[in-house]
């Protein structure tokens, strides 16, 4: 008989940490959208961390799409050790703490004679190697989480979307528009030129007819 792998049934709010559904659309206890987490965001959320400033942020094993698994795994292989993994994705904190530890590891090898006087002086490096293994664990098994921010700027420029082109069309029309009318708007004033003129060339003979005419009785009356 194969054994068939249950499927899951329920999933974690990477905000709040509640259970639920794995159909669930909505987080009933934070209100966050499933759906907005593939608008995630490492690097915003990294320029944030750097500033001690953890609002709106999420830390979710579902990497986004600028956080390479590949180039992860390489740095928890390679540069696990300093913490490198750590400084990837944002979790500072975690990095220098790996970092520190790294150094005390090197000085309790360099100075061992010191060192071994005490069996405690070897616990923080149990607790770092510990810590090194169980990391490289989640890397390899997609587990581990990374902090992110959902990109609301790309969100709404995707859901305007279909806004933005509707609005590009009537500004085309408004354009055709504009000209059709200023074209019209044109040819009215040529037209009406044209009929200026026309009443000019034709009022000019009557005003000398006219003239001629007053000088005729004129003379008459002179004589």
């Amino acid at each position: 008989m194969k054994f068939q792998r249950k499927a899951r049934k329920y999933k974690k709010c990477p905000r709040c940490g509640n259970k639920c559904l794995i159909n669930q659309e909505r987080c009933e206890e934070c209100d966050l959208l499933f759906s907005r987490l593939s608008y995630a965001s490492n690097k915003s959320a990294k320029k944030k961390l750097i500033h001690f400033d953890s609002d709106y942020v999420i830390y979710t094993s579902d990497l986004p799409s600028d956080v390479n698994y590949w180039k992860l795994l390489a740095y928890t292989i390679l540069l696990g050790i300093f913490g490198g993994h750590y400084y990837y994705t944002g979790k500072y904190i975690k990095g220098i703490l790996n970092t520190l530890s790294f150094a005390y590891l090197i000085f309790c090898t360099i100075f061992n004679q010191f060192t071994s006087q005490t069996e405690l002086m070897f616990l923080p490096v149990g607790i770092y190697a510990f810590s090194y293994i169980v990391s490289l664990v989640y890397v390899l098994t997609k587990k581990f989480k990374v902090p992110v921010i959902i990109d609301t700027v790309k969100l709404e420029a995707e859901k305007s979307g279909i806004k933005a082109e509707y609005e590009a069309l009537r500004q085309e029309i408004e354009q055709e528009n504009q000209k059709i009318s200023e074209e019209k708007k044109l040819k009215k004033q040529n037209a009406s030129n044209k009929d200026f003129e026309k009443q000019k060339s034709k009022s000019q003979p009557e005003k000398r007819n006219q003239s001629q005419n007053r000088s005729k009785k004129n003379n008459r009356r002179k004589k």
